[in-house]
């Protein structure tokens, strides 16, 4: 499916031309050299500045793309066409398995005669100049109308990674794209090219243990440090921590497991999780004796008697939410949340935050503010984890590992990690 435009060189790129290409590509045009256009992120701090470089004839089918109408996806890397009713995207791979060499004469394809314009055949395809191989995957509606490929990008989804200019050659990348072949308005087309995407890598994980998927948009946000205290005296282990929740709070320090923040939040989660028990059967107790100590008690009346039965219940029947609320309350002080949220977390927790769904913090609203923190980390980590099918979860939407919100958790994550370490002390 890869298309070519007529030549060019970077002369005929004119400052107007490059400037709405590096707007498509949300970069800074910042060079030109040899055969290619040098792009650089648009990070505030400069020691996060990545070039990219982008060869000029693919500029050329970038700016073509863009005069008729193509622009880059919200929620996924990659282009959508709607003139032309294609979506390209960009996919991760885990190897070649099961599209390997010696497995390529086992695989059939089911392609058909059609109106579209393929660069590749199915199987695998070796690029000698660059000693790489693609596997080539194509597969073709039954009326020959849509056809769905992963094969190496076109030239509109060229890879913007850094690019070696001494050698003179552009890098390549698997993408997966989507072709209906004709005209198709741009959210039809984007929700018909979705949903044939995921079904189609479903269907080769769950059919040929071949692991594909859709490379999320990934322009993160540059996340404000928060000034918290670090204490540079190193001692002799005082604090006593059980097996699993060491292991859970060592999760998230796991390099290989580094840009995970679901599963970095979700450790932190089960951590509290941990104490959740221990800590309402402390709160509960608690209660009794107060009610026991009381002046007016007399364990000859039924209502005094009730009343101890009444808290018992209340105890026995208190939801997880509540739970946490307790938790919060008992372990950890006011005064580290204050000073949590006196930090500047740049609006993350206000009601406008990146996170939707979830509880704002407001530390002048009257409420507790053990209650508001328990309140939204107990629905964020409902967001994590509930992925039913129901109605009344369909005002907040499951929070997917690698979407835009969650690459924005890292306020959340910190929170919860000051959290399971007040309760981790709280309890040794």
């Amino acid at each position: 499916m890869q298309e070519t435009s007529e030549g060019g060189n970077s002369n005929q790129l004119d400052a107007d031309a490059i400037a709405r290409i590096a707007k498509a590509l949300n970069l800074r045009h910042v060079s030109t050299r040899e055969h290619f256009l040098v792009f650089e992120s648009l990070e505030s701090n400069p020691g996060r500045r990545r070039e990219a470089a982008v060869p000029v004839e693919a500029a050329f089918e970038i700016l073509e793309a863009i005069n008729r109408g193509a622009e880059r996806m919200e929620e996924y890397e990659g282009w959508i066409d709607p003139e032309k009713g294609f979506v390209e995207f960009e996919v991760r791979q885990e190897g070649l398995t099961p599209f390997r060499l010696t497995n390529t004469e086992k695989f059939t394809f089911d392609t058909r005669t059609c109106s579209h314009t393929h660069t590749f055949s199915p199987g695998i395809n070796r690029d000698e100049a660059s000693d790489m191989v693609f596997a080539v995957l194509h597969v073709t509606s039954s009326d020959g109308s849509t056809c769905i490929e992963i094969s190496p990008n076109s030239s509109l989804c060229v890879p913007l990674w850094p690019v070696e200019l001494e050698g003179r050659r552009a890098r390549m990348q698997s993408t997966l794209k989507v072709h209906l072949g004709q005209s198709t308005e741009k959210l039809e087309l984007q929700r018909r090219a979705l949903s044939l995407a995921n079904s189609f890598i479903f269907e080769l994980s769950a059919r040929h243990r071949a692991a594909y998927s859709l490379r999320p948009r990934m322009e993160s946000p540059s996340f404000r440090r928060t000034g918290q205290a670090i204490s540079y005296a190193v001692r002799f282990p005082k604090t006593s921590v059980p097996e699993n929740v060491a292991a859970l709070f060592s999760i998230p320090n796991d390099f290989s497991m580094r840009g995970n923040h679901t599963l970095f939040y979700l450790s932190y989660y089960q951590i509290l999780e941990h104490y959740l028990p221990a800590v309402h059967k402390r709160e509960a107790v608690r209660k009794v004796r107060r009610i026991l100590r009381s002046l007016d008690f007399d364990e000859e009346k039924d209502s005094s008697v009730l009343q101890v039965l009444s808290s018992v219940e209340r105890s026995h029947g208190a939801s997880e939410g509540e739970q946490l609320r307790t938790l919060v309350a008992e372990c950890v002080p006011e005064g580290k949340l204050l000073d949590f949220f006196a930090l500047d977390h740049g609006g993350h927790f206000d009601k406008n935050g990146p996170i939707t769904g979830i509880s704002a913090i407001n530390i002048k609203s009257g409420e507790l503010l053990a209650s508001q923190v328990a309140k939204r980390i107990y629905k964020l980590r409902n967001r994590i984890v509930h992925a039913k099918d129901d109605v009344r979860y369909a005002e907040s939407k499951v929070l997917l590992p690698l979407s835009h919100e969650a690459l924005r958790l890292r306020p959340d994550i910190d929170l919860l990690r000051l959290l399971a370490i007040e309760v981790i002390v709280d309890n040794r």
